[in-house]
């Protein structure tokens, strides 16, 4: 437990961040000073902890709409794409995020519920996940524009039992502009 407040700590006050940008006072607030825009991308491959071979890939797209400067609202989608050749398997999972975000300065508080739609493996269904995330970020501003954010999270309604996450954390890293 104390390795992962210190690995929160850490990511929450690195170089690496997670933010919105700034509203330019001398253009007002039209719509396309109020939206931003941005996401991540996810590839992996090895073998996991049991020795089987995998690949992973994932696309998480972000848009977001500044209704003050402080506070913000949007919506995230996601895709993620497993293959197991060992196996002779594939997935894929998809769901959507909405969220909202208050900024303090370069830091940020968050939250956003989340849906994971996932196929299971003894019917070949699909079935929904669903996680209640909260958490602080920081963000490193790139330009004008665009910044560098992080985050870390917690699931609130996790739970053990249920076996969809291997863990309540999540750590974030992305892209906005």
């Amino acid at each position: 437990m104390k390795t992962t407040w210190l690995l929160a700590f850490a990511l929450l006050f690195s170089s690496v961040a997670f933010a919105q940008r700034e509203i330019d006072n001398k253009a007002g607030w039209g719509l396309k000073d109020r939206l931003y825009f941005g996401g991540g991308f996810g590839l992996n491959g090895g073998n996991d902890s049991f020795g089987n071979r995998y690949f992973y890939v994932g696309l998480n797209p972000i848009v977001g709409y500044m209704i003050t400067p402080q506070f913000s609202g949007g919506l995230g989608l996601q895709w993620q794409h497993y293959s197991y050749p060992d196996f002779n398997t594939k997935f894929d999972q998809y769901g959507v995020s909405p969220f909202l975000r208050y900024n303090f300065g370069q830091l940020f508080a968050y939250t956003e519920y989340n849906v994971l739609n996932t196929p299971t493996f003894s019917n070949s269904e699909r079935k929904n996940f669903d996680r209640f995330l909260m958490g602080l970020g920081y963000s490193q501003p790139l330009g004008r524009r665009g910044s560098l954010n992080a985050m870390a999270l917690y699931d609130l309604i996790y739970s053990n039992t249920e076996r969809a996450f291997a863990s309540p954390w999540v750590f974030r890293v992305y892209f906005s502009f």
